[in-house]
């Protein structure tokens, strides 16, 4: 079923401009708001775990064990909170979502400790299924000629929370410390939980199929349970997403560029300091403008973060106008003479080069999101071909700062950077591929060709 079947005004009425904050665009900004609430606390912690170990008594280990527990939780917690969400709707798993997301963030700033600190970040993971969850099923509401507009505007929110929450939180730090710091931001989060109470979810962004739709594989339809048992029925939903996304090509390539895009990106977030501080570490009397090693990385963090406040939406225009896999092909080969500059230029500007590898990742990763975000709607089972999505790019982020340190020590920063990309642009012509080929047989998900 495509989205214009279960969304009539899709294809009765023409487009609506985007500026006039259509109902859907604002169900998505709402629903990003509270996301972006709820996320503060995570972000607080990239900023300033690392420098508050001491204080905190665990070791530089322990700090990139809390910092990675939250993604590899996910691996297992978002198939089920996408059957929570196919099974309940997304408002009550929404809210529940907003509070642990809250209640964790509170629990940093208790210093009770490693444990309490470890069970916190895997409680934010399991939080964050839900939210992620909630946001790509707001973009359902709308029109599907819009969607990248809708999640470059999700985006966008999300990450402007991350972005102040590192600003103020590092200010807050520098004169209160980490407790206060942690604590007040725990306050602006609490915001989320009364936007997931006010909600009102439209029935379009929860949608339910009683009939395969055109994009299902015949092995995953005659896999399904059968629907006379509630058990049977329980456990193909824990499954079903895995299952039909395993069996259909496309769906599969969908989950292989969502795990390879984020291995890349995850890698050179992770060692953008390394990268920094071998580049410019003899230089003691500062790089630019005074700023050491350090600062000068929490800068380009944050650009990164802030690309996604700035750039969201207009990648998401882009998408909706040019096509997402003609973009993709334009931005992933901006990406890759990107890694190309920045291993081979000098000094400045490598650092340039690298900010822009980290802005034009934004434009990737907002596109190909929203190329799963569309082909899950022609699935069997939307919501969990999300969770599976959402749980294969978590594989890639938390596998790539695992590897990336020992591999740069063993091989230097060439063939990781190198090699990484080559995977992201091998699996994104696969995908291309699997498109074009689709597109003969039925109305494919790419928006324009």
């Amino acid at each position: 079923m495509s989205q214009s079947d279960h969304n009539p005004e899709a294809a009765d009425s023409p487009r609506k401009p985007f500026l006039r904050l259509s109902p859907a665009a604002a169900l998505v900004l709402v629903v990003s708001g509270a996301v972006a609430f709820a996320i503060m606390g995570d972000s607080l912690l990239y900023a300033i775990l690392p420098l508050s170990a001491g204080e905190l008594s665990i070791s530089p280990q322990q700090v990139g064990l809390l910092l990675s527990a939250n993604r590899l939780v996910r691996l297992f917690s978002n198939t089920w909170l996408s059957a929570i969400f196919a099974r309940f709707g997304p408002y009550r798993a929404f809210v529940v979502s907003s509070i642990l997301g809250v209640l964790t963030t509170a629990a940093y700033g208790l210093e009770f400790g490693f444990i309490v600190l470890l069970l916190a970040r895997i409680g934010w993971g399991i939080s964050w299924s839900g939210l992620r969850q909630g946001t790509f099923q707001s973009i359902w509401a709308g029109d599907q000629a819009n969607a990248g507009r809708l999640m470059g505007l999700m985006w966008g929110v999300v990450r402007g929370g991350s972005a102040v929450s590192a600003v103020l939180g590092g200010f807050l730090f520098d004169h209160f410390g980490f407790q206060t710091t942690v604590l007040s931001i725990a306050g602006i989060s609490a915001l989320a939980i009364p936007i997931a109470f006010g909600l009102n979810w439209p029935a379009s962004a929860s949608p339910h199929y009683e009939d395969d739709p055109p994009g299902a594989s015949s092995k995953a339809q005659s896999e399904s349970a059968p629907k006379g048992s509630v058990t049977e029925r329980e456990d193909h939903e824990i499954l079903g997403g895995w299952i039909e996304s395993l069996s259909d090509p496309l769906q599969r390539a969908v989950l292989l560029v969502g795990f390879f895009k984020l291995l890349l990106n995850s890698i050179l977030v992770a060692t953008a300091s390394v990268f920094l501080a071998d580049r410019f570490g003899s230089q003691s009397d500062g790089i630019l403008l005074g700023l050491q090693v350090g600062a000068l990385s929490g800068i380009v963090l944050g650009t990164r973060w802030f690309s996604d406040l700035f750039l969201g939406a207009a990648m998401g225009v882009l998408s909706d106008l040019f096509g997402r896999i003609r973009l993709t092909m334009i931005l992933v080969f901006l990406l890759c003479l990107g890694l190309a500059l920045m291993l081979t230029m000098p000094g400045a500007l490598a650092l340039v080069a690298l900010l822009a590898v980290l802005i034009v990742s934004t434009g990737v990763n907002v596109v190909l999101d929203t190329y799963a975000n569309q082909a899950a709607l022609v699935t069997h089972h939307p919501q969990l071909f999300v969770g599976a999505y959402a749980t294969a790019s978590d594989l890639g982020s938390a596998v790539g700062p695992l590897l990336a340190f020992g591999l740069v020590v063993s091989v230097g920063f060439a063939p990781v950077y190198g090699i990484s990309a080559l995977l992201v642009v091998l699996t994104v012509l696969n995908l291309i591929l699997l498109d074009t080929r689709q597109a003969h047989l039925k109305s494919p998900v790419s928006g324009r060709s």
